[in-house]
């Protein structure tokens, strides 16, 4: 994986991670707090994918959640 391209995933999956979270925060619907859960969920986990990759090409920059 290209660090260019980690980094733009990166920062991608943290945009996802606030909207889902805001959204979560926002619904009322059983159904899109299920939904909304799931993907903090699968966002977190990516997000934790990719931070070990970072750390694994060296990567110096700071990356906060």
């Amino acid at each position: 994986m290209k660090r260019a391209q980690l980094w733009n995933d990166i920062l991608e999956t943290q945009k996802t991670i606030d909207v889902a979270l805001n959204n979560f925060e926002q619904v009322t619907d059983p159904a899109l707090i299920d939904y909304y859960s799931y993907t903090l969920k699968a966002a977190g986990i990516r997000y934790q994918f990719l931070l070990r990759q970072a750390k694994r090409l060296g990567f110096s920059a700071p990356i906060s959640p």
